[in-house]
């Protein structure tokens, strides 16, 4: 009994190995030089959180592509889920594409390399292939005359810091069956935040020119002009596969792809062959006049904002103790810039000490631009009782409308201080309340009378002893040390860079917990913004690139030279691909957001650890 118990556990954990298998396979093996071939990763188990490995040596044509298999033997049901590349040879050799990785029964299981035998091509196969690869050529310069992204803009010649809101549109006269974006644009100049659009493509039909287009929305952002000249809009990169009728070109001798679809039957020939072709797309670069904003006249509070505000301030408590604090709320509203308005400085009575104000952002962004609220909390603590003024919040921006500057000024306040409980301590040199008096009859001793207590001679008591001296060089040595610290922290806080150099992992880390959030109510969109927004405002502040400049290029040279690992850099682009990806794909395998989050979190890991070296 106990043998054939032990058979049947050794059984179930070999099956259980065998279920948490991912197995990798070529077809065919070996290719020539030219050709593509497939390469699949297969388990027979629901797996999560798959990665694919780097096809270094291979060009990546296709890819990935989910497919389910069931079949029965001998009345058992066997189940098979693959994830399967479309790779073209480059070169001859022996190349070995390693390990892919995916979440199976609970663990990590990573597949076998498989090796694959690049053989060279012969005169035949290589005349075959320039012929395809010329008749390829062909038709996808046929294709983009029909198929192309184009940006618009609604204004392409403002004011610095005016809002623009760029589009990127995909124009297509035939039947499209992916779409996926290649490389976003840099925008740089701007300072740009992306307008929320729908995860799957609507279309509508556009006429040019006499011929009618399908066209879609790709791409929407609101852009702010942070310097003056000519700023140009980058291009945008894409692919789409087209699907073409090949067959009823033939017969009609053109090599036009689209008289199969606006000539004759709307749907093709039916004995026809459908191709699916993939065509690269690139967006014509769209150019930008930016005025200076006008230099006279330029109010003292002018920090940058531009488009049309109001202003509200309240005080709250308007009677308060010393060292108890009021709040006082600026709320800005209006349409234009609302995220580039630094804090307001205050100006306050020396008495009144106040902090860096907390900011919340309540601004709408859509196709009419940016809108809504900005609201500066800040916090109060009168030190002396009394009467106080609390001056006028001042504030100034440039508006569009009226062509000139606008100062908005609040009211003025009074704040009324009472004593607290603290103020009854001795301050000064003077006593004040019940307490201080008893400690000043207490300092009036009287002459003790005989001769029972010597007298201590010199250099035996405190006074002129080491300990002396100390306690009295300890306040200088005290207060030499406060300023030294003062005007480090001062300078500190003056270095913007340095601020944000330090606190970007917490700000990551704290947008990361918002992304959590999303996580657990399954908010795709949101989430996905999350991420990309604390990938990007890390680096920004980690390395410090201001967010106009901030480009995939600009952070790959900027980690390169701090000596980041290629490897880290090259997950942190897979990363941040992944994100903007997500809205264009229309199903995702499960646990896949689960996996980005935990991608997200350890890149930000590993480059505060390499980044510290």
């Amino acid at each position: 009994m106990r043998i054939l118990s032990t058979l049947i556990i050794f059984a179930l954990s070999a099956l259980t190995l065998v279920a948490q298998e991912l197995t990798a396979t070529v077809t065919p093996n070996p290719v020539s030089v030219g050709d593509r071939f497939q390469v699949s990763f297969t388990s027979s188990a629901a797996m999560t959180g798959f990665r694919a490995p780097d096809f270094e040596g291979f060009t990546l044509i296709g890819g990935p592509m989910q497919s389910q298999s069931v079949r029965v033997v001998n009345g058992a049901m066997a189940q098979s889920i693959s994830y399967s590349y479309i790779l073209q040879a480059r070169t001859e050799g022996k190349f070995t594409i390693s390990s892919a990785s995916a979440d199976i029964g609970g663990k990590r299981v990573q597949s076998n390399p498989v090796t694959v035998q690049v053989v060279k091509q012969s005169q035949q196969q290589a005349a075959q292939q320039a012929e395809e690869q010329a008749a390829e050529t062909e038709m996808t310069k046929q294709l983009q005359k029909g198929i192309f992204l184009k940006a618009s803009v609604n204004k392409n010649n403002v004011m610095r810091g005016e809002q623009i809101i760029a589009t990127y549109k995909l124009y297509t006269r035939i039947t499209l069956t992916n779409y996926t974006p290649r490389k976003m644009p840099a925008l740089t100049g701007f300072w740009n935040q992306d307008i929320e659009s729908p995860q799957q493509l609507l279309f509508n039909d556009e006429v040019i020119n006499g011929q009618v287009f399908r066209v879609a929305a790709v791409k929407k952002v609101a852009l702010f002009p942070q310097q003056s000249g000519t700023l140009e809009l980058d291009p945008m990169e894409a692919e789409v596969v087209a699907r073409v009728n090949v067959g009823s070109n033939k017969r009609n001798n053109s090599r036009d792809p689209f008289d199969a679809f606006f000539h004759g039957d709307p749907f093709g020939d039916p004995f026809g062959q459908a191709q699916d072709v993939r065509v690269p797309l690139r967006s014509p670069v769209v150019k930008i006049t930016v005025r200076p904003l006008p230099q006279t006249n330029v109010p003292a509070e002018f920090n940058g904002a531009v488009g049309t505000f109001s202003l509200e301030t309240t005080l709250v408590p308007r009677s308060t103790k010393t060292n108890e604090p009021v709040k006082l709320t600026v709320r800005l509203s209006g349409k234009g810039n609302l995220k580039l308005i630094d804090p307001i400085k205050l100006q306050l009575p020396p008495d009144i000490e106040t902090y860096d104000p907390t900011t919340k952002d309540n601004i709408d962004m859509n196709e009419s631009g940016a809108s809504g609220t900005k609201t500066l909390e800040y916090l109060l603590v009168p030190r002396f009782a009394g009467e106080f003024k609390i001056p006028p919040v001042t504030f100034a921006y440039y508006d569009l409308d009226k062509k000139r500057y606008i100062t908005l000024q609040s009211e003025e306040f009074t704040l009324l201080v009472e004593k607290g409980k603290e103020e009854n301590a001795v301050v000064g040199g003077k006593y004040n309340g019940k307490d201080a008096v008893t400690a000043l009859n207490n300092d009036i001793r009287f002459i003790k009378l005989g001769n029972s207590e010597r007298l201590p001679r010199r250099g035996e008591g405190f006074y002129g002893s080491v300990g002396f001296f100390v306690s009295l060089a300890l306040p200088f040595i005290l207060f030499i040390g406060f300023i030294v610290y003062r005007r480090r922290d001062e300078q500190l806080r003056s270095d913007i860079a340095l601020m944000k150099n330090r606190t970007a992992t917490r700000i990551a880390t704290k947008r990361l917990k918002e992304a959590k959030a999303f996580l657990s109510t399954n908010d795709s969109s949101k989430f996905h913004d999350a991420v990309s927004k604390a990938l990007w405002g890390y680096m920004s502040d980690k390395l410090t690139i201001p967010q106009a400049s901030l480009s995939r290029e600009t952070v790959q040279a900027a980690l390169q030279e701090r000596g980041v690992n290629t490897d880290v850099c090259s997950q942190f682009a897979k990363t941040l691909d992944s994100c903007e990806f997500a809205r264009f794909a229309p199903t995702q395998a499960e646990g896949a957001m689960q996996h980005l989050y935990d991608e997200a979190m350890t890149i930000i890991s590993t480059l505060e650890e390499q980044l510290k070296r």
